[in-house]
């Protein structure tokens, strides 16, 4: 009798709390959430090894993964939490920084003038690329595009200049000045040029000078 009460014993089940969380599936939780968000926030996160996993009750359903509330950059850990058990745990993590670039969010098509939806920070683990690229963004706001760059293009100087305030073939107002004079005539512009750059342009009777274009968009030249 007593041997078939101990038999009918170990056929029971296992009481909640004896059912423990498989240690590996945590981890793998916890590493897919931080390759999801690596450089988000200039930091890349991996979980610190553990000699002694830590032993929590079975989750019935799938673990949640998210970072500790109210905790500042760079993270310490990740909290990985099962609904239906009620629990919580946060698992150390190691923060390595990353180097940041700005990068393109969409098609820039040459001539394009960009702005601040335009790009983002994005991080470059290749050392030459982080030399050449851009990191502030006052850099390139209001710049114009030379080429066209596809999304997620690093943003280098030589792709972006300051945008052209006479174009070929426009209409300009040429003043030429000198000491106690000024005289303006109209002129057709021969190329493109941004703020303080050279540029030819035509006048009426056909000839061609050589002058600074200005921010406002007309064009003078200085005689001594």
């Amino acid at each position: 009798m007593k041997q078939t009460i101990i038999a009918a014993l170990l056929l029971l089940p296992l009481p909640l709390w004896a059912a423990v969380q498989n240690g590996r599936q945590m981890e793998q939780v916890a590493n897919q959430f931080l390759q999801a968000r690596q450089g988000e926030d200039g930091y890349n996160y991996q979980l610190k090894l553990q000699a002694r996993k830590p032993a929590m009750p079975a989750c019935g359903q799938p673990l949640q993964a998210a970072w500790p509330a109210g905790n500042a950059r760079p993270q310490q850990s990740v909290t990985l939490s099962c609904v239906d058990q009620g629990w919580s745990l946060n698992l150390p993590v190691v923060a390595r920084e990353l180097q940041l670039v700005l990068v393109t969010t969409r098609l820039l098509r040459a001539g394009d003038i960009v702005q601040a939806d335009d790009v983002r920070l994005a991080a470059v683990n290749n050392r030459s690329q982080l030399s050449q690229g851009i990191r502030d963004q006052k850099l390139v706001l209001g710049q114009m595009v030379r080429t066209s760059l596809p999304p997620g293009t690093m943003l280098t100087e030589s792709q972006v200049r300051s945008p052209y305030v006479v174009k070929m073939n426009q209409p300009v107002k040429l003043l030429i000045q000198g000491d106690g004079f000024a005289v303006s005539s109209d002129a057709t512009a021969l190329g493109n040029a941004g703020a303080g750059e050279r540029v030819n342009v035509r006048v009426g009777n056909g000839k061609v000078v050589s002058a600074t274009a200005e921010p406002d968009g007309s064009v003078t030249v200085q005689m001594p």
